[in-house]
């Protein structure tokens, strides 16, 4: 159980690098889904952020009936994780580098 937990956090930031530098060095895979989410009401953002949330550990629960190794559970919930946060424009590198850039 503690493997998922470490290898989650891991492939959230690698993957969060990886869609940072799709998203906002080259060809802006997620720019139009930001947009739409950008466009709702904060009360529907939230909504909405909640309803993936609740999806996502869902699919953690389900997630060891069909997989035994945890290495790739973490994988998979760290991808899940890295594309909820680019969608709502909430990058983990990107805030990183906001907060270097501020220092």
């Amino acid at each position: 159980m503690i493997a998922i937990v470490v290898v989650a956090y891991l492939s959230i930031i690698v993957f969060g690098f990886f869609f940072y530098k799709l998203d906002y060095r080259r060809i802006r895979l997620f720019k139009r889904v930001q947009i739409k989410i950008n466009t709702l009401s904060e009360k529907k953002k939230h909504k909405l952020k909640k309803t993936t949330n609740i999806l996502i550990f869902i699919i953690m629960f389900i997630l060891p009936l069909f997989n035994d190794n945890d290495i790739v559970a973490g994988l998979i919930i760290g991808l899940l994780f890295s594309i909820q946060d680019v969608c709502f424009s909430k990058n983990v590198i990107e805030e990183a580098l906001i907060e270097w850039r501020k220092n």
